[in-house]
């Protein structure tokens, strides 16, 4: 986590990864934006999170908040063109940063750590299931 933080702060990502995480979505989604609902869905966070991290991004001209024309009660985030052009930059960056991560493994121990990663994801999953009944 530490090198993967002093990796955001070299990109110019500051604060949190969380920031790199809604970049990361937005920049794949076709129109390069998504409601905040949506975007609280793919994170898997709260209104209140998505709220804070676009408010940040909003803040350094990476996002701007765009209401719906047609519902009122929707607003867009989307990209600014300042906001793809870092995305265009920073996404590529992240997958060269997790093959340095990953350059004395076999393949044979990524696969296995692959199969571990999902096995802890699933019980996490199925805690948090436990927890909200």
């Amino acid at each position: 986590m530490a090198a993967l933080g002093r990796w955001c702060g070299s990109l110019g990502i500051s604060r949190t990864l969380g920031r790199y995480q809604l970049l990361r979505i937005l920049h794949f989604t076709p129109e390069h934006r998504l409601t905040q609902v949506e975007v609280a869905g793919e994170m898997q966070v709260t209104s209140a999170n998505i709220t804070f991290l676009v408010d940040g991004l909003e803040k350094d001209e990476l996002v701007r908040r765009v209401p719906s024309l047609t519902d009122r009660r929707t607003v867009y985030v989307e990209l600014t063109d300042t906001g793809r052009a870092f995305a265009d930059r920073i996404v590529p960056s992240l997958a060269s940063f997790m093959a340095a991560m990953m350059q004395d493994f076999s393949d044979a121990e990524k696969r296995k750590l692959a199969m571990l990663l999902d096995r802890v994801r699933h019980n996490a999953d199925r805690f948090e299931a436990r927890v909200l009944d």
